[in-house]
């Protein structure tokens, strides 16, 4: 997919931050679980760059999301580490003129040459420990379409739009991610995967807390919900906190219902 000059804009800015916005959680009215300690997460799930795929067998024929705790990424590589990667070999100065147009057009050309060499070093660095990082005992996910149509999901920057679900002790499926809708409008476009193709991000399975539990994802698709296998993960009680709609317009989800956020007010 080509990206605009915009997207590029945004995902500076993303990169720059994170996705810390706070939002009270509140009780469903349904199973009575410990939120006094907000301990709900933000979710983010990167996508790679390549859309390939380790050989699996004895999968349906169907679009899936595949969690295996014994896959471990090997040699992920995400969208944002490409994207340093690309600025590490050839840097892309529009950014400087267009965020201080005047103070980089009042360098001198070695200036302006110090200056980028510095920041293609900075991008290397940054490329190098983001692949050790996302590579480091990761567990990988993938995300297969063994079906004989393109199946489409929505996306938001280069993430999938996904939280993590966990099994209560009376068997309700509960949020212990929350998803922080973006204020940059070319944040949203939609990943086509074509038939018997798969991509994949990486996570941590979570294995620390008091409660031991079933896990599964569930990702936002442009028409209806995908889920992942189960798998059994370890959590805080706390986790369960159910973020209630609100007025905020860049409000969180859990995704009760089906949304776009490409057209949300």
């Amino acid at each position: 997919m080509q990206y605009s000059l915009l997207f590029y804009i945004c995902l500076a800015f993303m990169l720059g931050g994170s996705h810390t916005k706070t939002v009270t959680g509140q009780k469903t009215g349904e199973e009575k679980l410990d939120d006094t300690h907000g301990l709900i997460q933000n979710a983010w799930y990167e996508k790679s760059v390549a859309d390939t795929m380790i050989p699996m067998k004895n999968l349906k024929n169907d679009f899936i999301i595949l969690v295996d705790p014994h896959v471990k990424a090997g040699n992920f590589i995400s969208f944002t580490e490409d994207y340093y990667r690309g600025q590490f070999n050839k840097l892309d100065t529009s950014l400087f003129s267009m965020l201080n147009t005047e103070g980089w057009n009042n360098l001198s050309v070695n200036e302006k040459s110090e200056k980028i060499t510095k920041k293609m070093i900075y991008y290397g660095q940054l490329a190098d420990s983001l692949h050790i990082k996302n590579n480091y005992g990761q567990n990988q996910v993938w995300i297969i379409n063994n079906t004989s149509d393109k199946v489409a999901v929505q996306m938001q920057d280069a993430s999938y739009i996904c939280i993590l679900q966990a099994l209560t002790p009376n068997g309700e499926w509960r949020p212990v991610q929350r998803w922080i809708r973006s204020k940059c409008g070319n944040s949203y476009y939609n990943k086509v995967f074509q038939p018997k193709t798969a991509s994949s991000f990486v996570t941590t399975i979570p294995n620390k807390g008091d409660y031991t539990t079933k896990l599964r994802f569930k990702m936002l698709g442009t028409d209806r919900f995908y889920y992942s296998n189960e798998f059994t993960g370890k959590i805080n009680s706390g986790d369960f906190v159910a973020a209630a709609a609100n007025n905020n317009t860049w409000a969180s989800y859990t995704f009760d219902s089906l949304i776009h956020p490409r057209t949300l007010q």
